[in-house]
């Protein structure tokens, strides 16, 4: 793993160098990581810069981190993604070893300030596509003032390779993708709840 420490200027420096393809793609930048909102000074300083040039911003994060934190960047950001794991809190201890109940809070506070935010579903086989865990996220999520949309995202490997190269046990080895009628199926519960899937982000595997 490599990387490098750059200031906002330095930053905006590459970002500006890429204007003409987000005006003619409709793009902008997304600010990913890790978890940007851990970064806050950083983060909001680059947005506003960004901001200031017209530049679309998107912030992907796990929703872990304080209100206060998306307190000061909401106004700032034109959408959120936003990571949904599991509802049940002594299950996403045991997954991640934190509660969920801050993430919770912080994506109804999101939607009630009328923020941009499409929420992301990782499906893991076996941690949290069962239809239990997924009846409750649908039910949260309809329960909610204002939501751009939802996305499914099907468990792939593609980080083995990355704990192989970092010497890490990857606890998940035997786990295997989650087949298209299950994806289907889970689909089919949040129409109940009269959400909407977002079928560009659902990353379903043909």
């Amino acid at each position: 793993m490599v990387g490098r420490t750059v200031s906002v200027n330095q930053l905006m420096e590459e970002i500006e160098r890429d204007i003409p393809y987000y005006d003619q793609s409709e793009g902008g930048v997304t600010f990913t990581g890790g978890e940007p909102m851990f970064q806050r000074e950083f983060l909001q300083e680059s947005l506003l810069a960004c901001k200031y040039q017209g530049i679309h911003t998107t912030v992907d994060t796990s929703g872990y981190a304080s209100r206060e934190a998306f307190e000061s960047i909401y106004p700032i950001v034109d959408l959120f993604l936003y990571d949904l794991k599991l509802m049940d809190e002594l299950k996403h201890i045991k997954y991640t070893s934190v509660s969920n109940r801050v993430i919770l809070e912080n994506l109804r506070k999101l939607s009630e300030v009328n923020a941009h935010i499409i929420v992301r579903i990782p499906l893991i086989p076996g941690v949290n596509d069962d239809v239990e865990n997924v009846e409750q996220s649908a039910e949260y999520l309809a329960g909610l003032p204002t939501l751009d949309g939802i996305e499914l995202m099907p468990y792939h490997e593609i980080g083995l390779t990355k704990y192989q190269a970092l010497g890490m046990d990857y606890k998940l080895i035997d786990t295997r993708p989650s087949g298209n009628q299950h994806i289907k199926e889970l689909e089919e519960i949040f129409s109940r709840f009269h959400l909407t899937i977002n079928m560009n982000y659902s990353g379903r595997m043909e």
